[in-house]
C-alpha cells in the first residue's frame, strides 16, 4: 500500500487547521480507554468483552466476537501489553475474533498499548492514500505497513516539535502514534465535512 500522504509536511501542515473539541465523546473517552486496560493486568476474557464493546462504541458496526480461540487471542493480548509487535498471521488470527475487523481490533490493540499501536480506520486510510474505497483496509500487512511509516515519522527530527504542538490540545498525555493518528482524522474529517 502506498502511504504518498503520509509525510511530516503533510501532518505539520495539517497540524495547523485542526481543531479539537474538548467535548466531544471521543476525546473524553479516549483516556478512560487507556486506563481500563493498564489498569486490569493481565487481560482476561472478560476485559477482551468489555474493552471489544466500549471500542465497537466508537464504531459504525456491531460487534461480533468469535470466542472459540480466546486463549490464544489472550496471551497475544497481553504479549502487546508487554509490548510485542504481532505478525501477519497473528493479527488476521486475532482479527477473526474480533468482527473479522483490522479496524476494530486496531483500536482495541491501540488502548492495550498506545505506543506500539496505532488507531487504523478509513479515514485514517483515506488520508494516507487518498483513495476513497476502503480496499485493503482489512489486510494485515497494510496495518503492519502503516505502523512502520509511523515509527519512520516519529523518528523524524521535525517529528518533535510537531508532537509537542499536538500534546497542546490535550488535557491528558497522548502517544506520537495518537498525535500522528489524530492529526489524520480529524483533517479528514473536516475535508469530508
Amino acid at each position: 500500500m502506498n502511504f504518498k500522504n503520509l509525510t511530516i509536511e503533510n501532518l505539520k501542515f495539517d497540524a495547523e487547521n485542526i481543531t479539537i473539541d474538548k467535548n466531544d465523546s471521543y476525546i473524553t473517552a479516549y483516556p478512560e480507554f487507556i486506563q481500563y486496560f493498564e489498569t486490569n493486568s493481565p487481560i482476561k476474557e472478560h476485559h477482551l468483552i468489555i474493552g471489544s464493546h466500549f471500542i465497537y462504541g466508537w464504531m459504525p458496526t456491531i460487534l461480533t466476537l468469535k470466542l472459540d480461540k480466546i486463549k490464544n487471542v489472550l496471551v497475544l493480548l497481553n504479549e502487546v501489553k508487554k509490548g510485542k509487535i504481532l505478525n501477519i498471521d497473528e493479527l488476521e488470527s486475532m482479527k477473526g475474533c474480533i468482527n473479522n475487523s483490522m479496524v476494530g481490533l486496531s483500536k482495541l490493540l491501540h488502548f492495550i498499548n498506545p505506543e506500539k499501536y496505532a488507531i487504523w480506520d478509513s479515514r485514517i486510510l483515506n488520508y494516507c492514500t487518498n483513495q476513497a474505497s476502503q480496499y485493503g483496509i482489512d489486510k494485515p500487512q497494510n496495518y503492519i505497513a502503516y505502523l512502520e511509516k509511523l515509527n519512520r515519522l516519529s523518528k523524524e527530527k521535525e517529528f518533535n516539535d510537531l508532537y509537542v504542538e499536538i500534546k497542546e490540545h490535550f488535557d491528558y498525555p497522548i502517544t506520537a502514534m495518537r498525535a500522528i493518528e489524530i492529526i489524520m482524522f480529524e483533517t479528514s474529517k473536516r475535508k469530508i465535512k
